[in-house]
């Protein structure tokens, strides 16, 4: 589509400027219009004019990579999980910045293994970069222009996970503990991801004819230090009934409360993780909370449970979309199988405390 006339502001009777563009019609011929009001002309122009050049002059050669990912990261902002936006927003700001001038169809593998080298050298990691570049190329395809495939670079080599310690040593620390209760939710219930712990209320318990289960239905995630609430999870799959364990509903129920809308966890994120942090560090064991999560999935399959089962617990989803997504599971059948684990994490429960009460005695 070709340009419009130049755009020109309009003086309000409140003093400041107004634009408009003309960017299409309805479904009844009507024009599409986008306003623009600032306090100065200039600056409800530029709106004006950048909104023209990224929606009607669409021509990708004028399109910069900066350009194009913050046009990209506006067309996912209330759509996708608060902490993927903002790591689309981190990464923008931080990573391959040396191509970020470029406009987006001059690009070739060389300017951007360039890019990958220096921020390298600069001491960013696989993931860190990767992350960036997967930005990129997916802001590029939303101008339809696709970019050089990551098997076409040479990236930093992966980092090597560190084997996490066995599960009864960091069960006999947490159990007792004050993070007792939050780290039992993600590594007992459904691998349950810190945000998915701090956004638990206690109306999310419910019982049917099968037995007791709680709804992981909303997030609370704290980002640049305050808390975002979402009635949602990080993905489809995320949300889903997790059985509890009579253990937790009684640690649960030992939590004073006046109303179903109050959150079991109700404590500052950067508290909790300086406190599990804190703990652990003092036994000497070397693990994260979300590790909690990948204990939960590691000891669920050496113990012997269908990966089906355990795909639907914790809400993953891997290269099998139909059984991931499409395969339906009894809750029964989720519950017989965890009996499994629920022993397991009993008779860990009860040698522990038979240890502290020898201890004490």
């Amino acid at each position: 589509m070709k340009s419009q006339k130049t755009v020109k502001a309009q003086l309000l009777p409140s003093g400041r400027f107004r634009t408009q563009v003309v960017y299409g019609k309805n479904e009844n011929g009507k024009n599409l219009t986008k306003s623009f009001t600032t306090d100065t002309a200039w600056e409800a122009i530029k709106l004006a004019e950048d909104f023209k050049r990224l929606h009607i002059d669409i021509t990708p050669t004028k399109i910069t990579v900066r350009e194009a990912v913050s046009e990209y990261i506006e067309s996912k902002r209330n759509v996708i999980a608060p902490t993927t936006l903002y790591g689309y927003e981190v990464a923008a700001k931080n990573r391959l910045q040396a191509i970020y001038g470029y406009n987006i169809t001059d690009i070739k593998t060389i300017d951007v293994q360039r890019a990958i080298n220096i921020d390298a050298e600069r001491g960013l990691g696989y993931k860190s970069i990767k992350t960036g570049y997967d930005l990129i190329r997916s802001a590029a395809l939303l101008f339809d222009v696709e970019l050089p495939s990551i098997r076409k670079l040479k990236l930093p080599p992966k980092t090597v996970k560190e084997e996490l310690p066995d599960l009864d040593k960091v069960l006999k620390v947490i159990i007792g503990s004050s993070v007792e209760l939050p780290c039992l939710l993600s590594v007992w219930c459904g691998g349950m991801r810190i945000s998915e712990v701090r956004g638990l209320q206690f109306g999310d318990i419910y019982e049917d004819e099968n037995g007791r289960y709680i709804k992981v239905r909303r997030t609370r995630v704290c980002i640049n230090g305050h808390d975002t609430i979402q009635n949602r999870n990080k993905t489809e799959l995320s949300t889903r009934d997790v059985p509890i364990p009579d253990y937790i509903y009684n640690l649960i129920q030992q939590i004073p409360h006046v109303s179903d809308e109050e959150f079991i966890v109700n404590e500052n994120y950067g508290a909790l993780k300086r406190r599990y942090d804190r703990l652990l560090k003092k036994h000497g064991l070397k693990m994260t909370f979300h590790d909690l999560r990948a204990q939960f999935a590691t000891t669920m399959n050496g113990l012997g449970v269908q990966k089906e089962i355990l795909e639907k617990l914790g809400g993953w989803a891997n290269s099998k979309v139909l059984d991931a997504v499409y395969i339906r599971t009894p809750k029964q059948r989720v519950r017989d199988s965890l009996k499994i684990f629920d022993n397991y994490m009993y008779g860990v429960i009860r040698d522990t405390r038979t240890e502290k009460n020898d201890s004490i005695a």
